[in-house]
């Protein structure tokens, strides 16, 4: 039997396969839906990290998944800050500057108070009963959970981080945009596009998330408590503004698609140092005093990649990832709740099997199917109750035309062509 008819008629449906509404950049829901699925990767790896402490750490560890969130740390958040700054482009072609910070407070801020409230708890319940910590249940821990700032004391938004840092970015950069979008604003675009045409092109746009870092990390050295993660995580500031730039001057655009493949070449490289210091034992423990010469080498490279990864993970995409297809459409109104609930099944999947009389090499991969199968569940039930929609800003299923969800989102904004 021959698998030539399957393969033309395989051909023939991609091919005749329904495009997008005019308007809509489908690019940007791919790499929504992609990140999101990769920091779920990176999560569960996360548990088996050799090189990092967890909110819950398997004593057996695996230099290979810690290759692995060494591969994703320096870019992926920032990415999809990125594509929330480009969405927020999109979404302010159709909205009032007024209704755009109504929807931040409804669909970003809202979900976060209610993650914090409802999903954070239950997280750090489990890893101080896996830590020995707290006894009894999550009814009697959860009045302890505002006694203190985590990690000493237990208040924290954990994973829902970067809708706070969302939340306040596409607010303080409102009066920039303001500017872009006058004529004046529109000419100093359109000069710093000719500028980045010159040599060392976008890669020269690097250069503030890299002081970006090493000034705010001086200013705001303590890092993992709910209110002093700042100077690790406001390299999305500046990812944000760039990705509404891109949008907003189409020579930039052009400069994406001409020279993500140069990009990747860097963010190659970069990835490479990364993955070898991390091998010797360089990365974490091995790192330089702060602000030596070899911390500034480090960090300064570190910047530069992750600009360079955003570049070539936007321009692959605006490439090659074009198509609607029917996984696109399932996961498009989905993407949000699996950032929300990812990580409390992660964790409640790494309590289970930790302890487990399994066979060390098993139990990444049985945290993996688990968290997997975890989320995916919990969020289907959660987007079939209408109160945890209004709460978590969720979408309902057979929404063809929705806008992605609020995470980076929803909160991210509406692609163009929704209303």
């Amino acid at each position: 039997m021959t698998t030539a008819p399957l393969a033309r008629s395989l051909h023939r449906r991609r091919v005749e396969r329904p495009r997008p509404a005019a308007g809509r950049d489908i690019a940007l829901d791919w790499i929504r839906v992609l990140v999101i699925a990769a920091v779920v990767v990176v999560h569960v790896c996360e548990v088996f990290n050799p090189w990092d402490q967890w909110h819950v750490s398997s004593p057996e560890r695996n230099r290979l998944a810690g290759e692995v969130v060494v591969l994703f740390a320096p870019w992926i958040m920032p990415l999809l800050m990125l594509v929330a700054g480009t969405s927020s482009w999109h979404a302010l072609q159709r909205r009032s500057i007024g209704r755009f910070v109504r929807e931040r407070f409804t669909r970003v801020l809202v979900p976060l108070l209610a993650g914090i409230l409802l999903l954070v708890p239950v997280q750090v319940w489990m890893e101080r009963r896996f830590r020995g910590q707290f006894t009894g249940s999550l009814l009697a821990f959860y009045p302890r959970f505002f006694e203190g700032i985590y990690p000493r004391g237990n208040l924290s938004w954990h994973h829902l981080w970067f809708l706070a840092h969302l939340f306040i970015y596409s607010l303080l950069a409102l009066p920039l945009i303001r500017y872009w979008r006058t004529p004046r604003g529109r000419v100093g675009l359109r000069k710093l596009a000719r500028w980045c045409g010159g040599p060392f092109g976008l890669l020269w746009l690097a250069a503030p998330l890299v002081l970006e870092r090493h000034l705010l990390w001086w200013l705001l050295p303590a890092a993992g408590a709910l209110t002093a993660d700042w100077a690790n995580h406001s390299v999305l500031a500046v990812a944000y503004v760039y990705g509404y730039m891109i949008a907003a001057e189409p020579a930039l655009a052009r400069l994406v698609d001409e020279r993500w493949e140069h990009a990747a070449l860097v963010a190659g490289l970069m990835a490479a140092a990364l993955w070898a210091a991390a091998w010797r034992g360089f990365l974490p423990d091995g790192l330089p005093e702060p602000y030596s010469a070899g911390y500034l080498a480090i960090w300064s490279l570190y910047g530069a990649g992750a600009w360079a990864w955003m570049v070539a993970a936007l321009g692959a995409a605006r490439r090659w990832l074009r198509v609607e297809t029917s996984f696109l459409v399932f996961a498009r109104s989905r993407s949000f709740g699996w950032y929300l609930v990812h990580q409390p099944v992660v964790i409640a999947a790494a309590v289970l099997v930790i302890p487990a009389r399994l066979p060390g090499w098993t139990k990444l991969p049985a945290v993996a199917a688990l968290s997997v199968a975890g989320t995916l569940g919990a969020t289907e039930l959660l987007q079939r109750w209408s109160v945890a929609r209004r709460l978590f800003g969720l979408v309902p299923f057979g929404e063809r035309g929705s806008a992605p969800s609020p995470l980076p989102a929803s909160a991210v904004a509406v692609a163009a062509g929704r209303r």
